[in-house]
């Protein structure tokens, strides 16, 4: 873990002044961390519905494997974000009592830190009867959907620096397994009010 906060920390500062001369306002790169590898077509939902949440925020995501950065990537700002368990469909749910935390940031002395964490057992835990029922390729996609949906909320703490939460939409306390499995959960409109200003 100090070896990636050093690595992240680096990065914060080597790209703040690259920001300034290249790269737009609204860039971001996400460095990923899987526990194991995960699907694939999970993974592409996953980016093409992040991609569709932030979109009100004009902001253009850059994903890179934490394993493959080489710190010649540049951005205004960067995330490290780390999946725990199996982020896999084909995989059973996972056995043993369940946290309740799908996803969390990194917090200290009061400021939102640029690591987030994504608990794909928890995810897949909530979703097993949804799972159950649909055909493989719906499954691959309510997976990502689901990741994407949890990362977004991380994201909202980590953007607007705050940690509180809304009584709806991608940045209320809790989801239920029909939330992240429904076919649209968004911002609302004082969360994208308050998200602009990052």
């Amino acid at each position: 873990m100090k070896t990636t906060m050093s690595f992240v920390l680096l990065m914060l500062s080597a790209t703040s002044l690259r920001s300034q001369i290249a790269e737009p306002a609204a860039a971001l790169t996400i460095y990923t961390r899987f526990a194991t590898p995960p699907s694939p077509p999970s993974v592409g939902y996953m980016k093409s519905e992040l991609d569709a949440i932030m979109f009100p925020f004009h902001l253009r995501i850059e994903w890179v494997s934490l394993e493959q950065a080489d710190g010649r990537e540049a951005a205004a700002r960067v995330m490290v974000v780390s999946f725990k368990g199996t982020c896999h469909v084909d995989s059973r749910p996972a056995v043993g009592p369940a946290s309740g935390r799908l996803g969390w940031t990194q917090v200290a002395e009061g400021e939102i830190l640029p690591f987030s964490d994504v608990d794909c057992n928890e995810i897949r835990s909530l979703m097993t009867a949804r799972l159950a029922m649909s055909l493989p390729e719906a499954r691959e996609r309510l997976l990502g959907c689901a990741m994407a949906r949890v990362l977004a909320h991380e994201l909202y703490h980590y953007l607007t620096g705050t940690t509180k939460h809304a009584s709806s939409g991608i940045a209320k306390a809790f989801y239920t397994g029909a939330e992240l499995a429904s076919g649209r959960l968004r911002f609302d409109e004082a969360q994208l009010r308050c998200a602009r200003g990052f």
